[in-house]
């Protein structure tokens, strides 16, 4: 009886700690790429059209953001506020997602690895933040198309309905990270043979998965072309213009060239969680007799990696560490090898880790960043390796047991990280480390951010924007800033316009920035912003602006360490 209540209350304690940690998280940390996203959708919202205004490269992922915002204006009549109710309702979304996860894997995985792994979906952003922007778009929208596809294929393929509500799950998914699509052909091969496997008629599930993309994909080009008056040539142009940006203008082999550079640093990080991994083995061996396994190794290699990266993440403040999820993964693709034929193992591999691998594949070859941030990409197929590994389709034989409970301390390390990185580091813009003991939280009183938590220089820059913008309700703005605040457009309530090509960070020096207002003759700014502290790259743009546009007034507006110079143009 003790037994049974303690195997009751240390999930649901768990599961309390999980919720309480993440529900801190809503309200504390801020990061300009989580400002961007809501940016995004504001743009939409107030008026401007995918292409036509919008010339931002990761444009498609604002269609859900603009949704909820447009929700929450019609609501609230305002855009105060709007952060902590977008990071909520992503929250509620990673409940639910969780709990569905826990209910479809409790009897193949068993009731604490399902639960652990739930529990890392659920705490797992690929960014940290909540705010829907593409990454976390991409990663949500995958797990929720594995969720609904999972479920009709080993329910016996009956309820048809879960396959279009897969596909456009995907397909946002896609559109959020349009590399990401890469994973479909993966997908569709997967839905094929699991399909014949079990005994469906005419491979009904892959086509109606084809379909519906295809669907998706004729209704979103539609859309698209609305915004460009239906000029198919004018779109064509917009992409090349906006896929010609300055910051991705390098080769495949040159990406190549210096991921292979830094792979070297990586793989150093990671050998003495390996050597540790060995000697725990050969400990095993001459004490218990128990062999040496590639499987046993590799999993506790992944263990100890997990362990490292929390504890150089705590020592550094960074919540950068994430040279574990690789060996997680490599981990993972043992134990499919090793698991070939058991019950359940196709599924996951099909329609979760090969389809995750080979959107990375094709991220890893677009995106900015260095190799280990990559990692983050990788966590989802990774996942899906410890479910192998824990199934529990391989009866209950010393050698299964010894498997999954390597599979769950794997999982309760990766948790284990996620936890004390959130409660410990906090975000700042620029990634920089800092935790709670050097970086005071101070709270946002006003504004789209108000009532977050944030370090002083961000908390101070949100109310200098609110002073700033707060006499010119209904004025397009630009903002000449290296670093965006995406947030200051959503100022005044909501009622501001957008009067600038992109409000992604990095491109202001950008020349398609000036060829904008001769292609967009409407969008001309009346109040334009400097910021005092961030002039990267803003020379030349600035001259640019001092130059082409009537400056009839300019003023400095502070706030703490915030220092903004606005621009009145007549």
């Amino acid at each position: 009886m003790a037994q049974t209540r303690k195997n009751r209350i240390l999930p649901l304690i768990l599961v309390l700690v999980c919720a309480a940690v993440m529900l801190r998280s809503a309200f504390t940390g801020l990061e300009i790429d989580e400002e961007y996203a809501l940016s995004l959708g504001y743009r939409l919202v107030s008026g401007d059209r995918l292409f036509y205004d919008m010339w931002e490269p990761h444009q498609l992922s604002s269609l859900p953001a603009a949704a909820l915002l447009a929700m929450f204006i019609g609501i609230t009549g305002g855009t105060t506020g709007v952060l902590v109710f977008f990071r909520l309702v992503v929250l509620a979304c990673k409940a639910g997602m969780s709990c569905v996860f826990y209910r479809e894997f409790r009897r193949d995985l068993g009731k604490p690895a399902a639960l652990l792994a739930a529990l890392v979906l659920f705490a797992f952003v690929p960014k940290w933040f909540l705010g829907p922007d593409y990454t976390g778009q991409q990663f949500h929208w995958t797990l929720a198309a594995f969720l609904c596809l999972h479920h009709y294929v080993t329910r016996g393929c009956k309820q048809l309905w879960l396959v279009p509500l897969g596909a456009v799950c995907a397909c946002f998914g896609y559109l959020a990270f349009p590399q990401s699509a890469a994973a479909f052909a993966v997908l569709w091969i997967g839905m094929l043979i699991l399909g014949k496997r079990y005994g469906e008629p005419k491979h009904r599930g892959a086509w109606v998965l084809l379909g519906s993309c295809a669907v998706c994909g004729v209704a979103f080009l539609v859309y698209a072309l609305s915004g460009v008056e239906f000029s198919i040539s004018l779109l064509l142009s917009r992409l090349t213009l906006i896929l010609h940006d300055p910051q991705y203008n390098f080769t495949t082999a040159q990406r190549m060239a210096l991921l292979a550079g830094q792979a070297l640093t990586v793989a150093r990080s990671l050998l003495w969680p390996l050597l540790a991994s060995a000697a725990v083995c050969a400990a095993l061996y001459l004490i218990k007799k128990q062999p040496v396994t590639v499987g046993r190794l590799l999993n506790l290699w992944a263990a100890f990696a997990t362990v490292q990266c929390l504890l150089r993440a705590v020592k550094d403040g960074s919540l950068d560490e994430r040279q574990f999820v690789p060996v997680v993964m490599l981990a993972g693709a043992w134990a499919f090898w090793r698991g070939r034929g058991r019950p359940g193992n196709a599924e996951l591999f099909w329609l979760g880790y090969l389809p995750g691998l080979a959107a990375y594949a094709m991220i890893l070859r677009s995106t900015l960043l260095g190799l280990a941030p990559t990692f983050m990409y990788l966590t989802w197929p990774a996942v899906c390796g410890m479910l192998a590994l824990v199934n529990h389709a391989d009866g209950g034989d010393n050698a299964a047991k010894s498997r999954r409970a390597e599979g769950v301390l794997c999982l309760a390390a990766m948790l284990a990280f996620l936890l004390v990185c959130r409660v410990w580091c906090v975000q700042t813009t620029g990634w920089k480390s800092a935790d709670i003991t050097d970086t005071p939280l101070v709270r946002i009183t006003t504004g789209p951010a108000k009532g977050i938590y944030a370090d002083a220089k961000a908390a101070d820059m949100q109310e200098c924007l609110y002073e700033g913008l707060a006499p010119y309700a209904g004025q397009p703005i630009l903002q000449a800033i290296g670093e965006q605040h995406g947030l200051g457009f959503l100022m005044a309530d909501g009622t501001l316009d957008v009067a600038q090509a992109s409000v992604i960070s990095g491109t202001d020096s950008d020349p398609r920035f000036e060829q904008y207002y001769t292609d967009v003759p409407g969008k001309t700014p009346r109040v334009i912003l400097y910021d005092d502290a961030e002039v990267r790259d803003m020379a030349e743009f600035h001259s640019w602006i001092e130059a082409d546009f009537n400056i009839v007034d300019r003023y400095t507006v502070t706030h703490g360490s915030a220092s903004l110079q606005v621009l009145l143009v007549g």
